[in-house]
């Protein structure tokens, strides 16, 4: 299943694989082989992904191994990003270098796709303006093809917005939205449609993973159970239901997410079967919930699958000092209250 992602003309899939990895190689804390991430590359490839997310260099290195491997060429888009570029005081010396790295690993001549991270500081609209039209220059010069920017930190989105709709330089933008963090179908994701942007939506699963909660990059519906680690399920589950959600109501054109395991990416294929059948979100508040309750923090803990989830889980339970308690507690607060705003809207369609 393709879209077409916005002014870019780029005809890729709904399901896009997310650029962030459990280790890979051949020490003691490795999770998969470079034999069998090349193999989960290959299995997505043929059941149709074709839109590859990456940001840091080694995730690059490691997309670059997989693809040789598999024996993968064309027909695929890697979205190469200059992680959190923006936040970066010396964006403006580093801008050309960490283009071209990114491209000699690949082996390209020129970026499909690239894209500049906001990060996490506060930043002025000039400054987000400086980049694009920086980037926009590379992109005159043949660097890059399509040009656009990624940002978890929702208190950014007004100027990503406004940069859109002044500028006329973003082709694509990458935005973090799932059933908690609605925001950017409240104003971006509309001027991003009336500007023909193409829309990558990230964090489907890991929904608090964001500014100020790094920590908490582990998905909020990590099994803890091997049963439920099942490729085919007789049922939706809610993992998958989260990702059809994010589909559902918003217009973006690729949902990306990571994925680590077979069982997670035939979840997330086996999923798109059901792509026009509406999801249950009862259940959805208590997994909202899940990363601040310690118990649950605690099976994740001792019974992840994966060594980074399970010592991540573990960095959470250390975090009980006050100030995180009552930061616990001031995110639980925000969530509950604007729940009743964000439940009421209405995705705006392509």
């Amino acid at each position: 299943m393709v879209r077409r992602l916005g002014r870019t003309g780029l005809e890729v899939s709904v399901l896009g694989l997310g650029g962030h990895t459990y280790p890979v190689g051949k020490s003691s804390d490795s999770f998969q082989s470079y034999e069998d991430r090349a193999r989960l590359v290959r299995h997505l490839v043929s059941a149709g992904v074709n839109y590859f997310d990456t940001t840091w260099v080694n995730e690059v290195e490691l997309l670059a191994d997989s693809f040789k491997r598999a024996d993968i060429r064309g027909d695929t888009f890697v979205s190469l990003q200059y992680v959190d570029g923006i936040s970066d005081s010396e964006w403006r010396q580093k801008l050309r270098y960490e283009v071209e790295v990114r491209l000699n690993i690949m082996g390209y001549t020129h970026a499909p796709l690239f894209i500049m991270g906001m990060g996490g500081n506060d930043l002025s609209y000039s400054e987000v303006v400086a980049a694009c039209e920086a980037m926009a220059r590379l992109k005159e010069e043949g660097l890059i093809r399509n040009m656009g920017v990624s940002c978890h930190k929702i208190s950014l989105f007004p100027l990503i917005s406004r940069a859109i709709g002044e500028t006329d330089l973003i082709d694509y933008v990458m935005i973090r939205f799932n059933w908690k963090f609605q925001q950017a179908n409240e104003e971006l994701f509309p001027v991003a449609e009336d500007h023909d942007v193409g829309i990558v939506v990230m964090k489907v699963f890991c929904w608090d993973c964001g500014p100020s909660q790094w920590d908490r990059r582990i998905s909020v519906f990590e099994p803890v159970c091997s049963e439920d680690r099942i490729g085919n399920s007789p049922s939706l589950t809610p993992a998958q239901r989260s990702l059809l959600w994010c589909i559902q109501n918003s217009p973006c054109d690729v949902a990306i997410a990571a994925m680590n395991t077979m069982w997670e990416a035939n979840q997330n294929i086996q999923a798109l079967q059901s792509i026009n059948t509406r999801v249950s979100t009862d259940d959805f508040k208590g997994f909202g919930d899940r990363l601040w309750d310690e118990q649950e923090i605690r099976l994740l803990a001792s019974c992840a699958e994966s060594k980074t989830i399970r010592d991540r889980a573990k960095n959470l339970l250390k975090s009980n000092d006050p100030a995180h308690v009552a930061l616990a507690k001031s995110a639980r607060n925000a969530f509950l209250g604007h729940l009743k705003g964000v439940l009421g809207l209405k995705p705006s369609k392509r």
